[in-house]
């Protein structure tokens, strides 16, 4: 297994707002996506200490319990721990200095350990599960625009556009308490996963994720690196508008 990203600023922003984090130990892995929202100051410092606490309280604890050996509600358990520590981190600092005021952060991690992979997310960064040319979304957005299409109440093709596609319900730090979604995948399930922020995925069609994830767009018989792959999207991103901050972070099974 190997594992790649790369952040953005892209093409409008004067400041990335967006981290990430991966974390390789004995018996797990962990990757971590972040996207920080309000104000240059108040986003930045979002997602940067939510990374920072998320990650070292799963390393905590993983550690202390013995890694790939805990059992899938164990994991689980300490996915929720690590939310709750880092939501109320951003929420103290937000609370404290008035220049924060209002600041919060998306949040999509996958650890991986043994034949399991377990999912936390808040928000509208997502994660992506890719097997045999076909793409699968696993995480769902906690947005606005998700709600509507949720109750039926707009298409798929009004979503892409509707004007307040960038409101989300929920986030780590804008409230004293984290609601975050969990999921769980068996390591049989893909060969690819993708974790992003939406200024990759409203940038790029289905089919040019997969292109660029699978490897096929290079045209050659052995895919180009995970570092070349998330180089390739971020690329993309940019040349199709870089409207937003980007991020990417491919986990592949293979080791290709």
């Amino acid at each position: 297994m190997k594992i790649a990203g790369k952040t953005d600023v892209g093409k409008r922003r004067h400041s990335n707002q967006d981290a990430f984090s991966i974390l390789e130990k004995k018996g797990y892995s962990l990757a971590v996506v972040c996207d920080g929202v309000g104000g240059s100051n108040g986003g930045e410092t979002a997602s940067d200490t939510a990374i920072h606490v998320f990650t070292a309280s799963v390393k905590s604890s993983m550690d202390g319990e013995g890694g790939s050996r805990i059992g899938r509600q164990q994991a689980e358990d300490i996915l929720s721990q690590a939310s709750a520590e880092a939501n109320a981190e951003v929420f103290r600092k937000s609370q404290e200095d008035p220049d924060l005021e209002g600041m919060a952060t998306t949040l999509v991690a996958a650890m991986i350990r043994g034949s399991d992979v377990d999912v936390v997310n808040i928000g509208d960064s997502r994660l992506y599960a890719f097997s045999g040319g076909n793409m699968r979304q696993i995480t769902s957005d906690h947005s606005f625009v998700q709600y509507l299409l949720d109750k039926q109440l707009i298409t798929p093709a009004q979503a892409k556009v509707h004007p307040n596609r960038n409101i989300i319900l929920r986030s780590i730090g804008n409230a004293e308490d984290a609601a975050p979604d969990f999921f769980r995948l068996s390591r049989g399930e893909f060969d690819q996963l993708l974790l992003c922020t939406d200024g990759l995925y409203n940038m790029l069609t289905p089919d040019e994720l997969i292109s660029v994830v699978s490897g096929s767009y290079a045209g050659k018989r052995k895919p180009p690196s995970p570092r070349k792959r998330v180089a390739e999207l971020v690329r993309r991103a940019n040349a199709n508008g870089g409207t937003d901050n980007i991020t990417a972070l491919l986990i592949c099974e293979d080791g290709r």
